[in-house]
């Protein structure tokens, strides 16, 4: 930001530069015209006295010439001669004089030209400090929030291995009466995935002691069972589920399905 404001800052002093270039030379224009127009109009009563003068003469000799005819012509060649010079002369002074109007004109357009460029530089200049100005509170913002962003994101991250490790700690607790589930209740566990466990039982059915109960367990983020594709169905399910959630107690809920269980099948 700082590097852009230079540039900027720099581009100004070079349009002032050539601003005060242009005006020097605009002064310096007037000042060869207004000497010019001098010249010429010192040239022209200067003409124009000689004029009057040779005319004065000319008269004295035509009077001493009475007026010659020779004298007339000639006379009239030369006033005519001295009139057309000065009729030019004054044609190439318009000239010269609409040039440098002409060449004023032109410096006057550019210098506002230059004016207006150099104006707006100096928008941009303030502009630019004004971001400038802005800039160091809205890094402190940003800042600011991306620290709290992370340090939301590091809640959550503790949070997720905190239940991650709460559900391990469930189902290792699950697995480790796998064994005496087994034997006391004729009940086999089958992982589902990385977070499901399947509870199958035996031996519930008298003239079927090989028919298969089953129902699917897991454990969500908030630390609640959940029962799934129990069969065959049990009809107070949803209520051993409650009990299961506010007791804790797996065991216990283990073998009051089981019950269910056996009672379906008489």
């Amino acid at each position: 930001m700082t590097t852009y404001t230079s540039a900027q800052a720099t581009q100004a002093e070079a349009a002032a530069t050539v601003n005060e270039e242009l005006r020097k030379q605009m002064v310096e224009v007037q000042q060869q015209l207004a000497q010019w127009t001098s010249q010429q109009k010192q040239h022209i009563d200067s003409t124009v006295l000689q004029a009057q003068r040779t005319l004065e003469n000319d008269k004295g000799t035509m009077q001493t010439l009475q007026f010659s005819a020779i004298a007339q012509r000639a006379l009239h060649r030369t006033l005519t001669l001295r009139t057309s010079e000065f009729a030019e002369n004054q044609r190439q002074a318009e000239q010269k004089l609409q040039l440098l109007k002409a060449d004023d004109e032109a410096l006057q357009n550019r210098l506002r030209a230059e004016e207006r460029k150099v104006e707006e530089l100096r928008v941009e200049l303030e502009r630019l400090h004004t971001q400038e100005k802005l800039l160091p509170p809205e890094q402190q913002r940003l800042a600011k929030s991306l620290e709290q962003q992370r340090q939301l994101l590091a809640q959550r991250e503790l949070a997720y291995q905190q239940c991650q490790l709460q559900k391990e700690t469930r189902l290792s607790e699950l697995g480790k009466g796998c064994s005496t589930y087994q034997r006391l209740l004729s009940l086999e566990f089958e992982r589902m995935g990385d977070e499901r466990l399947r509870l199958v039982f035996t031996n519930l059915d008298a003239r079927a002691p090989s028919r298969a109960f089953s129902f699917q367990v897991y454990v969500d983020a908030l630390d609640k069972y959940h029962i799934e594709n129990c069969e065959p169905a049990l009809p107070n399910l949803p209520a051993l589920t409650d009990t299961l959630n506010q007791t804790n107690d797996f065991s216990t809920f283990v073998r009051a399905v089981r019950r269910e269980f056996k009672r379906s099948t008489t």
